[in-house]
């Protein structure tokens, strides 16, 4: 829709705003309400809009919020569209969370002139989400106490024995390091520091037969999801080099990565004592695997297999 709005009124515009499914207000330059669609009235659980009309938008919406609100406006007027989510319950007390878009408009004479607002029902979405969440968060507590338990029985059953109880040892360290690689998705939408969480990914998995040395990474924050794809990619090589690769034969795993204004890469080198016999395994997923998962998060995964290993490129925009 144009920014150019001849003007305010509601007849004017209700032929096309009243054609949205989403909640369309026009605020005035003062931050009130000046129209409100027929499904944004619906969907707010408005009667009347006449007990809304001239209000202050901001209002509307929990206290945490309202400073979100009035801030999006000086934003907007520079000519870029803000856009959050946020909670706000109906007017009649129904729990709702917002996608909301709030954009400049100007009148006639291209003078700014008020604001549009464009609020999408995303409860469904946040509701799912959060469901997502308590589980995922749960999931990792109870691999949190299963290395935890693991790493008891190992030191129990070489109690001792000089001989295993040095084998303990080493796989204990190699849990707990596990076991702190969880720490750093603890919560949802927390930035995690590059170097902290490959460090905290791959030390376990260095030995005396193959060294899994970090070259240079570059010093960033990254959001949750990239972290995801990033841990569960460096799981699945690791994993996979314990199996069949380095990690197990001898050899040596090399990462490193870069990062400029567009983009962030990490790359994964091995070289393993053991000639690779093949590259995709019957009933083998994982690589499929983390594919989807670096498409899921708009990144590009890029392997090249060699005689002694393979190199593995993880990118991200940014």
């Amino acid at each position: 829709m144009s920014n150019e709005v001849a003007s305010f009124s509601p007849a004017s515009l209700a032929a096309v705003l009243d054609q949205s499914v989403d909640c369309v207000k026009i605020i005035g330059l003062l931050g009130e309400v000046r129209y409100m669609n027929a499904n944004g009235m619906c969907a707010m659980e408005i009667d009347d809009f006449s007990t809304v009309a001239g209000q202050q938008w901001a209002d509307f919406w929990p206290e945490e919020t309202q400073s979100v609100i009035r801030a999006s406006y000086s934003e907007a007027e520079l000519g870029k569209p803000v856009r959050f989510r946020a909670f706000c319950p109906t007017q009649k007390g129904t729990a709702r969370w917002w996608d909301v878009t709030v954009s400049a408009v100007k009148n006639d004479l291209g003078e700014h002139a008020g604001y549009l607002a464009v609020s999408r029902d995303a409860t469904e979405n946040q509701t799912s989400r959060d469901a997502l969440d308590i589980a995922t968060s749960e999931l990792r507590h109870r691999l949190k106490n299963t290395y935890t338990m693991i790493a008891s029985l190992l030191m129990g059953f070489a109690r001792g024995n000089p001989h295993h109880s040095e084998f303990a040892e080493q796989m204990t360290e190699r849990l707990v390091g596990l076991s702190r690689a969880q720490v750093l998705f603890a919560e949802t939408d927390t930035p995690c520091d590059l170097n902290d969480l490959v460090s905290a990914l791959v030390e376990p998995f260095s030995n005396e037969h193959c060294g899994v040395e970090i070259e240079r990474l570059p010093a960033c924050t990254i959001d949750k999801g990239r972290a995801d794809a990033i841990a569960l990619v460096i799981g699945e090589l690791t994993v996979n080099s314990s199996k069949h690769g380095a990690i197990k034969y001898g050899g040596s795993v090399k990462i490193c990565g870069e990062a400029d204004d567009r983009s962030l890469s990490i790359f994964w080198a091995e070289h393993s004592f053991a000639p690779v016999v093949e590259h995709v395994r019957d009933g083998g997923q994982g690589l499929a695997l983390i594919g989807r998962i670096m498409r899921a998060r708009s990144g590009t995964i890029d392997t090249a297999w060699r005689d002694d290993g393979l190199d593995v490129t993880l990118t991200f925009a940014l």
